[in-house]
């Protein structure tokens, strides 16, 4: 009776211990299978905030203000999708006195693609050589105040006001830079962006001197970017 009862133990006993292997070899492969997925698939996200255009504010005397800032994703460490928002404006007086004012918030979204090559068998750079692409948005309303309207035909000139005037304005931004681990997840670099408008405004129309997000209304300008960010 003793021998059979014995036995019994012992497989009971081996049987829960391979159960317990099992269990813990399964959960150290779904752990693996976790981390492989975060390391392959999403390598960070990264905040950051753009100095530059703080800095181009503050010695344009008021004439021109802007603030901007945004998310970076990092995607095997190849793609990384950004959104970025902000908020600029003008206050600009001619030199025969017209005024022009207005201020409102931007977005732009868009993706960058990292330039630098890896060599196989190596970990993966955090610096970053890009390029990428923008596009951008923003709803505004302006004021114009003492505009001199030339009458081409009776001759003389009448100073008229536009004010409490609305215009949206999209636009896509060529981009390329760089960006530096200067410390352990704290980035700083350059953005140089050729910016193009899509679309026009209509001849002997009341058009903004400035736009959000866009800067001087031309058919293209050229921007720089100092930003500084912090990678979760």
């Amino acid at each position: 009776m003793l021998i059979p009862l014995m036995q019994s133990i012992y497989k009971y006993i081996f049987s829960l211990l391979l159960c317990l292997v099992i269990y813990n070899l399964q959960a150290q492969d779904n752990k693996v299978k976790a981390d492989t997925i975060k390391t392959v698939w999403l390598n960070g996200v990264t905040p950051f905030v753009d100095f530059a255009s703080l800095i181009s504010s503050s010695i344009s005397n008021g004439e021109t203000y802007s603030m901007e800032g945004g998310v970076q994703v990092a995607i095997k460490h190849k793609y990384f999708p950004v959104f970025e928002i902000g908020f600029a404006g003008a206050d600009k007086i001619s030199n025969n006195n017209i005024t022009f004012n207005t201020n409102a918030f931007f977005g732009r979204v868009g993706i960058d693609f990292n330039l630098s090559k890896t060599k196989k068998d190596t970990n993966p750079t955090n610096n970053l050589f890009f390029g990428g692409i923008r596009l951008g948005y923003t709803n505004f309303n302006y004021n114009i105040t003492n505009a001199l309207i030339k009458d081409s035909y009776w001759g003389g000139e009448e100073s008229l006001s536009f004010n409490n005037q609305n215009a949206t304005k999209i636009w896509y931004e060529l981009v390329g830079g760089i960006r530096v681990e200067v410390f352990k997840n704290i980035f700083m670099g350059w953005t140089v962006r050729n910016k193009n408008l899509l679309g026009s405004d209509a001849v002997g129309a009341v058009f903004p001197w400035y736009i959000p997000g866009y800067g001087i209304n031309t058919s293209s300008n050229w921007t720089l970017n100092y930003i500084v960010g912090y990678r979760f």
